[in-house]
């Protein structure tokens, strides 16, 4: 089968510390499937957002307003959907379309933290409640994702990765769910996944007035909740992504998918 592969880091796969330099080691999904004889075509994005990569899959790779991070039009692969026989599709963060690196603290040296931009953060408020931001985001998100899917006629192998799949991902004909959650595949400790994953939201939001008056409640459950995967998870991996037999565990549950005829 020949496989287009979008998602944020966990398409691209296993990261490590090696010399004292952290990065991919360039094993992942993609060399999984490789192995299994399919051909890959990957479009993922480190830090990248769902947005981003519907921006990739119609051929934006420059800058287009729906992402703050990402835009790489030097590095743009043209995608011939005439010979991809499935898409499969890494869920992730539901906030990072918003998101910049800056530094953490004033006298940091670097500027690997993520921030949300404040005009994002102020417009949270018009909201009734988180729920209603979560289900408007995967009504607009779903819809467009499956509209790429219906414009090239292909299925979209739906992983839930940094963010569990929602359940109304089952309303969109082209949308196939295979992993609702692989961090509660993987570790089946955990008990709760969410849609904000990235803990440096709730450091900020945590610090925001208004948005804690209407939403404290019910963002400090969330918080809770997150706090509690976050530690399995390191527990577990070392840090934020699965190791190798992990990805093995998720291209398992692909390979009945990508078994069949489209």
């Amino acid at each position: 089968m020949r496989i287009l592969l979008a998602g944020d880091s966990w398409g691209i796969g296993v990261f490590k510390t090696q010399d004292s330099i952290y990065g991919p080691t360039g094993e992942g999904i993609h060399t999984l499937l490789e192995a299994q004889g399919h051909t890959v075509i990957n479009i993922s994005k480190g830090g990248g957002s769902n947005y981003l990569m519907i921006d990739r899959l119609n051929g934006d790779w420059g800058p287009t307003g729906r992402c703050l991070f990402g835009a790489e039009p030097n590095l743009k692969i043209d995608i011939d959907f005439n010979n991809i026989d499935y898409i499969i599709f890494l869920q992730t963060d539901i906030f990072r379309e918003r998101h910049y690196y800056d530094k953490q603290y004033p006298t940091d040296t670097d500027t690997n933290w993520k921030v949300l931009e404040q005009v994002f953060v102020d417009g949270l408020i018009h909201y009734d409640s988180i729920n209603h931001i979560i289900n408007d985001y995967f009504q607009n998100f779903y819809k467009d994702l499956n509209n790429i899917g219906i414009k090239h006629n292909k299925k979209i192998l739906m992983i839930g990765g940094w963010s569990q799949l929602h359940p109304s991902v089952i309303q969109y004909s082209n949308l196939v769910p295979i992993v609702v959650s692989a961090t509660k595949l993987l570790i089946p400790e955990v008990e709760q996944d969410g849609y904000l994953s990235d803990p440096e939201w709730f450091s900020q939001l945590d610090k925001e007035k208004l948005f804690m008056e209407k939403f404290g409640n019910e963002f400090k459950q969330l918080a809770i909740y997150n706090a509690d995967k976050l530690n399995l998870i390191y527990k577990n991996w070392e840090e934020v992504h699965p190791p190798i037999q992990g990805y093995q565990c998720i291209v398992d549950k692909l390979l009945p998918y990508l078994a069949k005829k489209v």
